[in-house]
């Protein structure tokens, strides 16, 4: 997932240049790192492949700032001649408690000679805490980009997705989690355009549920048995389970892992 080299600039700053691992986003991308196994739907679709370049500072203990320069969005080679940028902000109130906001600017357009502008800011605020036995994360996603309307192709849309996700350790070794998910693209500019059952072009809208529970045989070792549903939009049906096309699914998930 990523391959740098880096070099410093001061006692403060850091420049790395390479391909890197996302700097937006509340979820991480590895079961291991995460409250749940699987990911959200919103974590799918952030920007989570980058290649470019990387300014870090750190001006204190609690601050760390990013800047970035990138080839595009979830892409390691640049599609056209337009370059993006990203910054990415994080303040650490103590060991247990951080927030952050991260951001993506950038024209993925992949014809070099398209002169429709085709924009896109995404932003993103993510909150983490642990209370006790209780552990807290929080992420919030909009998304602006210019000319991409589904009927007119002229008008800035948007699209805004979250997640917020609990985990409590009942006992040294087991934890029960659950976590929140709703994702809402009307103009399909982050997952795409499909047709609904209503004949109408449009992009995904959905929420869904996440629990699970989880056992750490050791430090570096879990087992978890999760289950969740994705409910799309009464309209969506684009899932289907024995010989139906559903708006709804439902899965269950056992994961296994060590890290070392």
């Amino acid at each position: 997932m990523e391959a740098h080299a880096g070099i410093r600039l001061g006692k403060k700053f850091w420049l790395d240049a390479g391909f890197f691992r996302t700097h937006t986003g509340a979820e991480g991308l590895l079961p291991k790192e995460n409250i749940t196994s699987s990911i959200s739907v919103s974590t799918l679709y952030e920007p989570y492949y980058e290649c470019g370049l990387r300014l870090n500072y750190k001006p204190t203990d609690n601050w760390d700032i990013n800047l970035l320069v990138l080839n595009g969005y979830n892409m390691y080679e640049d599609n056209n001649t337009k370059k993006s940028l990203g910054f990415l902000a994080t303040y650490a109130f103590n060991d247990n408690t951080n927030i952050g906001y991260d951001n993506y600017i950038g024209d993925d357009t992949p014809t070099p000679g398209d002169t429709v502008s085709h924009v896109r800011i995404f932003q993103n605020i993510y909150f983490n805490t642990q209370i006790s036995n209780l552990k807290i994360q929080f992420g919030y996603d909009y998304f602006l980009q210019q000319n991409s309307n589904i009927i007119y192709n002229d008008k800035t849309v948007w699209a805004y997705t979250g997640v917020l996700s609990f985990k409590e350790q009942i006992k040294k070794k087991f934890a029960v989690y659950m976590r929140g998910e709703w994702f809402n693209d009307p103009e399909g500019i982050v997952a795409g355009i499909i047709t609904d059952n209503n004949n109408y072009l449009t992009g995904y809208k959905l929420y869904g549920f996440t629990g699970g529970l989880e056992y750490k045989p050791t430090d570096n070792s879990y087992i978890r048995l999760e289950g969740r549903k994705l409910q799309m939009d009464k309209a969506q049906e684009i899932f289907y389970w024995n010989g139906e096309h559903r708006s709804y699914r439902y899965e269950m998930l056992m994961n296994l892992g060590v890290s070392f």
